[in-house]
């Protein structure tokens, strides 16, 4: 029956005029229990088709209070694939994949993801079979096979950003069957001009994501189009960011700009990524900003990253990042009422330097590591590492 409404629905679509926006619906079911460097100044400039997606889903949960709440993952940058040259190799993600099978990969998140309402990656990387496109000036490109997005179904991840300087490894043909490849498989994805909507029992939360080249020309025309969402009924809106100096400690100027000019439109929650490293949390008119979140299963690279030359375990900081999960509170008319950050630590794989493409959730001393790198660059005191929840629960933000 679902099948015959979506073909019917498609059948529909085609034969309507052409909208100002196109709207494409992607049913997904309820969530299940999990089975089996560049700069950022190279982007091409892309067709921005302007695409709202908007997934249903069961119900929400809801306090003793009565008051409604949503539970969003956020993670780092996610490569599913590699370099053309290393494909073949037995340490390439597909060669792991073929290995281990699709539930490894994020094996140690599996119940996180599934028991939230919506995890959220940034893909990092084309999907694509074919490498028609490839842009050759790049140091590096990613391209991932479209049967690695089983992993992600797999894994109870739901929604990707596509708004960052990997994306466009291959050119729009790249770009295009990345969209066409994540709509096929029912992946809600957003960036540039396509704006996501996830529904679940009433609430609805918007989903922008922006590279920094895209920043000043995209901006003013989603502070509308944020405005007129919200006239419409959407409850909260995210914003993400792919922007900041590779490597940095610091989050720099733009990040800190742009993500205040994003709340002053009207976004709830920003989430940045492109450093590759964990920078500091913000809080801005009591709205929470993560200047990066780091790597977290990243194909590209079979090994961790060793800028210095004499990284270590205990001292690599990209081998550390961090899974933030904001809790959203709404009232029974849907109002947002705030918001509710937790942070937890981990590493981007179990091994060093060779990496196993599996992240680790850590404890202890690593977990205090982790802490410490978001607390250089946080300006005000962050809730500590509690080895008892294995996380960092942050203070309640109302939104007032």
């Amino acid at each position: 029956m679902l099948r015959f409404l979506a073909v019917l629905f498609l059948c529909l679509t085609l034969l309507c005029p052409a909208q100002a926006e196109n709207v494409i619906t992607i049913v997904i079911p309820p969530k299940e229990e999990a089975k089996d460097s560049v700069t950022e100044l190279d982007l091409p400039q892309l067709e921005e088709t302007g695409d709202t997606i908007i997934l249903p889903a069961e119900n929400t949960r809801r306090s003793s209070d009565g008051t409604r709440k949503l539970l969003l993952t956020f993670t780092g940058d996610v490569t599913l694939g590699s370099e053309e040259a290393f494909r073949d190799r037995s340490t390439s993600f597909e060669s792991t994949q073929a290995r281990e099978g699709d539930a490894y990969f994020f094996a140690n998140f599996q119940d996180m993801f599934a028991s939230d309402d919506l995890t959220v990656i940034n893909l990092e990387g084309v999907i694509s079979d074919s490498s028609q496109g490839e842009n050759t000036s790049k140091s590096f490109r990613f391209r991932g096979s479209p049967s690695l997005l089983s992993i992600l179904k797999t894994s109870s991840i739901e929604a990707c950003n596509l708004s960052n300087n990997h994306m466009q490894d291959y050119g729009s043909r790249g770009y295009d069957d990345t969209r066409a490849e994540l709509e096929k498989a029912g992946i809600a994805y957003f960036g540039y001009r396509d704006s996501y909507i996830f529904e679940k029992d009433g609430l609805r939360v918007a989903f922008f994501g922006l590279v920094s080249t895209k920043v000043t020309s995209i901006l003013p025309d989603a502070k509308k189009e944020i405005a007129q969402l919200k006239e419409d009924g959407v409850n909260a809106v995210v914003f993400v960011f792919h922007m900041g100096t590779e490597y940095g400690k610091r989050r720099n100027e733009m990040q800190e700009r742009f993500a205040r000019q994003a709340i002053d439109a009207g976004a709830d929650l920003v989430i940045m990524h492109h450093p590759h490293v964990l920078q500091g949390m913000d809080i801005y008119n009591n709205r929470t900003i993560c200047y990066s979140l780091g790597n977290f299963c990243f194909g590209g690279n079979a090994q961790v990253k060793n800028k210095s030359g004499t990284d270590t375990e205990k001292t690599s900081e990209p081998l550390r990042t961090a899974v933030v999960q904001a809790e959203l509170s709404f009232d029974d008319n849907g109002k947002y009422l705030g918001q509710q950050i937790t942070i937890y630590p981990a590493h981007i794989s179990g091994t060093f330097p060779q990496s196993n493409f599996q992240p680790v959730r850590v404890t202890g001393e690593d977990a205090e590591n982790v802490m410490y790198l978001i607390q250089r660059d946080t300006d005000y005191t962050l809730n500590p590492y509690s080895e008892e929840t294995g996380s960092a629960v942050q203070d309640y933000l109302p939104a007032d």
